[in-house]
């Protein structure tokens, strides 16, 4: 408990006067006779970073892509409950799931660059959304991702060259600049650093509080410390259901579920 008390975020702790960007209510999620999510009801706040743990298995990441629709690939999958972004249901049939996934992006576990160049990785979105007009628009998107993503003074020079030959660290910010080019207002991260290395993450870290100034995030991450420090509210799951949700401080100093203290000590996981 003393090193992930040692671990908080130094920034501002949950603020409760931020709007809520995604309200999700009563939550259930199938996968065809299993039952993944338990009717979960959870408010995420904007320009926060909201951090989702729990033991493996236990429907942090399956909550996590029913935010943007990416159970929608999976045929099994069926999802029921309310969710709302900016008070629009995102499950509306007459929602375009593309924009929608525009305004809520996704880095996913392992970094997953295009066979492309690196900057037809990070241009791909702003091309297919028609963001940029001209060449010389679409170059500025391309500069300012990468420079958002914490990426551009190690790349700027070779920026024809293949994404795929960047380290893990790298790659994983090269996923982000790519989310961030088409101006979302959510950023989705299932564990974003479990392939990298204490240095990466780190540095992927920082990049999310950074983040935080200008988008929404919802991080999926077994780390307890990674939890303790970036995010400011903490939701805790077990077996499909939300166990405790709070101020990530309170959380791991003080919480009030005996599932939420056994996890955070390491009493099972």
């Amino acid at each position: 408990m003393e090193n992930l008390q040692a671990s908080f975020n130094k920034g501002p702790s949950v603020d409760s006067s931020k709007p809520i960007k995604m309200k999700t209510k009563d939550v259930t999620v199938h996968y065809g006779q299993k039952q993944a999510l338990n009717g979960i009801t959870l408010n995420i706040p904007e320009n926060q970073v909201t951090a989702l743990i729990g033991p493996s298995g236990c429907g942090k990441s399956t909550y996590l892509r029913c935010l943007n629709r990416m159970n929608d690939t999976i045929d099994s999958a069926k999802v029921a409950g309310e969710i709302l972004l900016d008070g629009e249901d995102v499950y509306d049939p007459d929602i375009d799931v593309v924009e929608l996934r525009a305004r809520v992006g996704m880095v996913f576990q392992k970094p997953n660059p295009f066979p492309k160049s690196i900057y037809d990785n990070v241009a791909y979105g702003p091309k297919i959304h028609g963001l940029a007009h001209s060449k010389q628009e679409l170059d500025e998107v391309v500069h300012t991702s990468l420079r958002r993503a914490g990426l551009y003074k190690e790349v700027h020079d070779r920026l024809d060259e293949p994404g795929t030959g960047l380290s893990g660290g790298q790659q994983q910010r090269l996923c982000i600049a790519r989310a961030i080019a088409v101006s979302p207002e959510v950023i989705l991260m299932d564990e974003p650093c479990s392939a990298l290395d204490p240095i990466a993450t780190a540095t992927v870290e920082e990049l999310i509080d950074e983040l935080r100034e200008n988008y929404t995030i919802v991080i999926v991450t077994h780390s307890m410390q990674q939890a303790a420090r970036v995010s400011q509210l903490t939701a805790m799951f077990h077996l499909g259901d939300l166990a405790e949700v709070g101020p990530t401080e309170k959380m791991f100093s003080n919480p009030g579920d005996k599932r939420t203290q056994d996890y955070i000590t390491g009493r099972f996981g």
